[in-house]
């Protein structure tokens, strides 16, 4: 059983939004809603739970409509980190192990394709992970103090994106193993590796931005007033 792990449980005040940007409406849908169809249309997906900020659970509830494969709707934590730890107990309580791959992402990045859905968990069936990332462009430095310390080969670093797709038994033994410690990891990958695990890196998309500027929200409607993504 495959199943998708929408996170959807932030503030988004940085976006200047007087409401969480998860419900940022594009073309009469909000960002949650086209995430949920792309999950939805899936044929890789066999089931979805959706993380939701806790004072915004009706309206959460309300993005849902039709979306059939959904198996819950559950309150997020302190930080995203927690609030994956919310998904994933839900899951082991209601399915156990009989869950083999779940796919991570983040309902601020509604560009994502199916395509990329699929592969990235054929991926991880074959190699126990699957992480969307983009190699980098510009030149990159440590800086301590304001002072550059290191220069960094770009040809080794790489900008993470969703989804992130995992083996459920090795990410949840994780997750259990360093509960206590989530604030201090930025993503499920980074976790993912603190336990030992290999982690399988495949190309990400260009579009596949996260939403969480003002800027970002602007840049959104352009992509598409452009034609540059369709949703």
């Amino acid at each position: 059983m495959n199943i998708g792990i929408i996170v959807a449980a932030g503030k988004g005040k940085r976006t200047n939004l007087s409401y969480p940007k998860q419900f940022y409406q594009i073309l009469d849908k909000s960002l949650l809603r086209i995430t949920l169809e792309k999950y939805e249309d899936s044929n890789l997906i066999d089931k979805i739970v959706v993380v939701a900020n806790e004072k915004y659970m009706e309206e959460t509830k309300k993005e849902c409509y039709n979306i059939n494969k959904l198996c819950g709707i559950i309150e997020g934590g302190e930080s995203r980190q927690n609030s994956v730890y919310n998904a994933l107990n839900f899951l082991y309580n209601k399915f156990g192990f009989k869950v083999s791959i779940v796919s991570i992402h983040d309902a601020a990045r509604p560009f994502i394709s199916i395509n990329k859905i699929d592969e990235s968990i054929k991926v991880a069936k074959k190699y126990g992970s699957a992480v969307l990332a983009l190699s980098e462009k510009n030149s990159l430095s440590r800086v301590v103090d304001n002072v550059i310390d290191k220069i960094l080969d770009r040809n080794e670093v790489y900008l993470h994106q969703t989804p992130q797709c995992f083996d459920f038994q090795k990410l949840y033994k994780a997750y259990t193993n360093f509960e206590n410690e989530l604030k201090g990891f930025t993503d499920d990958a980074s976790i993912f590796h603190k336990a030992g695990n290999f982690v399988r890196v495949i190309s990400g998309e260009e579009y596949n931005i996260k939403i969480t500027t003002e800027f970002d929200l602007k840049f959104a409607k352009w992509l598409i007033k452009e034609g540059k993504i369709n949703v």
